[in-house]
């Protein structure tokens, strides 16, 4: 049986497959064209099952759902739990309202545990937004998705910065550690916001955890990498966290808890 995992996020549409997860990348911003397309490559595929995480987009995730309800797809846009259980963990949600967190945080919390066992986690990504997760390890096989932070990503903060002062520009340039250009003045500005949002973070987790290991992913994090990794003890540059944790949630569905 071929099930289809989907992460529509505020850009880009992410999909694989349960037996091939090596993702496919659609960007959707500002586009309609490539619906015809990438429905053709779907109905090649024949999905019996399709499993998504959606926080954008609703109409796209509309039309999406009408597409497979046509062809007769069993579809769930999946939503975030209190607790996840497999047979290898157990991740707790400590939001105040576990259902208010996003999915994508919540199936990338997943897919992390999954890609990285045994370790306390800040799970970055920088996007859109940038998301800063903490998951601790209680135990041998027992976390805790903790909370995070959330800030404008890169672009955004650029755009807020053009908005804002129409007389910028909006060309960014690059770190320096005095900038004598404006462009670079603020492609530094935002560089420090987003590292010193990242370093706050670690901190934090280390008072759980001495040792957290950080996991980096979005379109943004070539980005910034360069500027973390010196700073950071570990870091490692790991993309497509949801679809992981939509694929762990596919395979325990007969026996995961939502509760």
């Amino acid at each position: 049986m071929t099930t289809l995992l989907i992460d529509l996020g505020n850009t880009a549409l992410k999909w694989c497959t349960l037996d091939d997860p090596q993702p496919r990348t659609v960007v959707h911003r500002d586009r309609t064209d490539f619906k015809e397309a990438l429905y053709a490559e779907w109905l090649a595929l024949r999905p019996e099952r399709v499993v998504g995480s959606a926080v954008a987009a609703p109409n796209l995730a509309f039309s999406m759902t009408k597409f497979f309800n046509d062809h007769g797809w069993v579809w769930e846009w999946l939503r975030p739990q209190a607790v996840f259980r497999n047979e290898t963990l157990t991740l707790v949600n400590c939001y105040d309202n576990p259902m208010r967190l996003g999915a994508d945080r919540w199936n990338a919390a997943i897919g992390a545990v999954s890609a990285s066992p045994g370790r306390t986690l800040l799970v970055v990504h920088m996007g859109t937004a940038t998301t800063v997760d903490t998951i601790v390890r209680e135990s041998e096989g027992s976390y805790r998705f903790e909370g995070g932070r959330i800030a404008p990503g890169p672009t955004l903060m650029l755009k807020g910065l053009t908005d804002g002062i129409p007389t910028l520009s909006n060309e960014m340039g690059v770190w320096q550690p005095f900038p004598t250009a404006t462009r670079d003045a603020i492609a530094t500005g935002i560089i420090d916001a987003q590292v010193g949002l990242v370093l706050r973070a670690l901190d934090e987790a280390a008072r759980k955890d001495p040792n957290p290991l950080l996991l980096l992913a979005g379109g943004a994090a070539g980005f910034v990498a360069p500027h973390l990794k010196g700073a950071i003890p570990e870091l490692r540059v790991h993309h497509n966290l949801v679809l992981q944790g939509l694929a762990a949630r596919a395979v325990a569905s007969g026996t995961e808890t939502a509760t």
